[in-house]
């Protein structure tokens, strides 16, 4: 009983510790951007030793792909497919499923895209980067095609899924919101006439 009981403490702990580092290191390569972050200042300010931190993540790369899936989560660990708001684009008319994409988008990016951000920053000078990039867009590519199956009630041409795909691009978002200084409201108002011109193509 002792050994359980201590068993179901260290299982707790590292877990505290994992989301302690995950924390720390999505604020710290936010801020400062995939080469000015190392290992060791995300143990410093997470409060840990470096040994723990890599008994965690064995490395920049597995750490900074941690943080991304923990914020496309939004922190509960549900697959993107699960999450009540991206199934919420199989429900209704053709408009109200579109509007449910823009809002489920918007959600993601604000969670997610100066976070993601950063791989394609190291993608640009790392080479297991660009690989990770590479998966994580053929995943995302499979994403739309799902949701685009849910909106328009099928699967659309490739063609159609090709141009929602480059729609929901999170580049986007950083250029509107981030750069041209829009609110998330504009900018889902933006995607949806996008969106419903694409999906009519």
């Amino acid at each position: 009983m002792v050994r359980e009981y201590r068993s179901k403490l260290r299982e707790q702990l590292a877990l505290a510790n994992r989301e302690a580092v995950v924390v720390v290191a999505t604020e710290m390569f936010t801020a400062r951007g995939w080469v000015a972050t190392t290992m060791a200042d995300v143990a410093d300010a997470a409060h840990l030793t470096r040994q723990t931190v890599y008994q965690q993540f064995n490395g920049k790369l597995a750490l900074l792909d941690a943080c991304i899936a923990h914020a496309l989560a939004g922190g509960d660990g549900l697959r993107v497919r699960d999450q009540p708001t991206f199934q919420a684009m199989g429900v209704g008319d053709q408009a109200t499923r579109i509007r449910a994409g823009g809002h489920w988008l918007r959600g993601a990016h604000e969670r997610s895209a100066a976070i993601q951000y950063v791989l394609d920053q190291a993608a640009v000078t790392d080479d297991a980067a660009a690989s990770r990039l590479a998966e994580r867009e053929s995943a995302r590519w499979n994403e739309v095609a799902h949701a685009s199956t849910l909106i328009v009630g099928h699967r659309p041409h490739d063609d159609v899924i090709d141009a929602a795909w480059v729609l929901a691009n999170r580049r986007w978002w950083l250029l509107l919101v981030g750069e041209r200084g829009w609110n998330g409201d504009r900018w889902e108002r933006w995607f949806e006439d996008a969106a419903t011109a694409t999906f009519t193509m």
